[in-house]
C-alpha cells in the first residue's frame, strides 16, 4: 500500500483531464466529481466539468456511456439519485478503474472527491501531507 496525503491530483485518462486536483475523503464510500448540465439522451451521458481553480477544465464537456444511476446517501444525511460514471485515471503511476457519483460540489474546494471505495487496500492517508503522489514519481 502507498502513502497520500489529504490533497493529491489525478489524471482522467478517457477524458484527456491532466493533474486535476482531488481531496482524499475517508468519510466518504463513494467517489464524486464536480459538474452540472447533466443531460442523459438514448444511452449517452453528457456533462459540464466545473473546476473554476482549473481554468483549463472549467466548463468541460465530457461524454460517456459507461453509466448508471444509483442512490447515493449526501453528506447532509439525506439520499439522492445520482449518476455514476466508469472511468480509468492515472495516480501515483498506476491506472486504475474508478466509479465517480456526477454532484454539484460548487461550495466545495476541490472539483473531485475520493472515497473508501476507491482507496481500500490501495492506500494509506497521511492528513499531515499533501500531494505525496506527484513528489514520488
Amino acid at each position: 500500500m502507498r502513502i497520500i496525503g489529504r490533497v493529491e491530483t489525478m489524471t482522467f485518462l478517457k477524458w484527456d483531464i491532466e493533474d486535476l486536483p482531488i481531496k482524499i475523503d475517508t468519510g466518504a464510500y463513494t467517489s464524486s466529481i464536480h459538474c452540472k448540465h447533466i443531460e442523459e439522451k438514448e444511452g449517452v451521458l453528457k456533462f459540464k466539468l466545473l473546476c473554476p481553480k482549473t481554468e483549463k477544465y472549467n466548463n468541460k464537456l465530457i461524454t460517456t456511456t459507461k453509466y448508471q444511476i444509483k442512490g447515493i446517501r449526501s453528506s447532509n444525511g439525506k439520499k439522492q439519485k445520482r449518476y455514476i460514471v466508469d472511468t480509468s485515471v492515472l495516480f501515483y503511476g498506476k491506472k486504475y478503474k474508478i466509479k465517480l457519483s456526477l454532484s454539484d460540489r460548487e461550495k466545495m474546494n476541490y472539483p473531485v472527491l475520493i472515497g473508501r471505495r476507491f482507496l481500500d487496500k490501495k492506500f494509506i492517508v497521511d492528513v499531515s501531507q499533501k500531494n505525496i503522489s506527484s513528489k514520488e514519481i
